[in-house]
């Protein structure tokens, strides 16, 4: 079981100005005593076809993280113009919102971004060098791409993950046995990213219950089998090479 659970992420501005910071409002819950901070990242994927170009616009060491439910606001600024191409200003982004302990990352929260010109004369007639001061930032912050990995808590560093809890509550670990007794050396199969329900003002609630949480801590590290929901329910289609950056981005290293 994870001991730490990121509950809840909101977006004070999820429409602004395209060099407008970054803003995230995060509440997490943990659930017993860590020996080191916790490591945000805020992440922008400008690329869909050179992960290099990928920028961390800022990391945020949070700690000494108390038990129980905390709170606190990350600001990042715009990511770097210049480290964007220039086909790719415009359009659809990615921005993630990761969260590790002892270097291992436990969970990673990804979004659309549409940046787009909000003169119609612009959107019909795209000028060849984009104009940024006249672009519009649009995070979707109702529609994340939420994706949680398993980690060792008391040792991140060790090669093995911990014995994670299954979908009916009983220990992975003793399922894995009675699995070997059969004969049986197939992997845990990946369990579905279920969609969080939305709340107005660009605040999500991404509070599982304990099922749903077992279930996802019994996934393993493969891309999560939802990714054309995600994409059909976004208030605008992605591009699909877009789609295939999330997909890129929200797996995990």
């Amino acid at each position: 079981m994870s001991v730490v659970r990121i509950l809840n992420v909101s977006i004070p501005e999820p429409k602004s100005h395209f060099l407008a910071p970054y803003r995230f409002e995060v509440t997490f819950e943990c659930l017993s005593p860590l020996q080191d901070d916790l490591e945000f990242k805020i992440v922008y994927v400008g690329s869909a076809e050179n992960t290099a170009l990928d920028q961390e616009l800022d990391s945020l060491l949070v700690g000494p993280v108390p038990v129980g439910v905390n709170r606190f606001e990350f600001v990042a600024e715009a990511p770097k113009v210049e480290k964007i191409p220039k086909e790719d200003l415009v359009g659809v982004a990615v921005v993630l919102l990761t969260c590790s302990y002892k270097d291992k990352e436990f969970e990673r929260i990804g979004y659309y971004v549409d940046n787009a010109y909000a003169d119609e004369e612009l959107q019909q007639n795209p000028p060849d060098v984009p104009q940024l001061d006249k672009v519009s930032r649009s995070i979707l912050a109702d529609k994340p791409r939420v994706t949680r990995f398993p980690i060792n808590w008391d040792d991140p560093h060790r090669a093995d993950a911990p014995p994670a809890q299954g979908a009916d509550g009983s220990d992975a670990e003793m399922d894995a046995e009675a699995a070997d007794d059969d004969g049986d050396d197939e992997e845990d199969e990946e369990e579905d990213e279920d969609e969080e329900d939305e709340d107005d003002g660009g605040e999500v609630d991404l509070a599982m219950t304990e099922e749903q949480d077992e279930a996802e801590l019994a996934s393993d590290y493969e891309e999560p089998d939802d990714d054309e929901k995600m994409a059909a329910d976004a208030k605008h289609s992605a591009p699909v090479h877009m789609d295939a950056a999330m997909d890129v981005a929200m797996d995990v290293e």
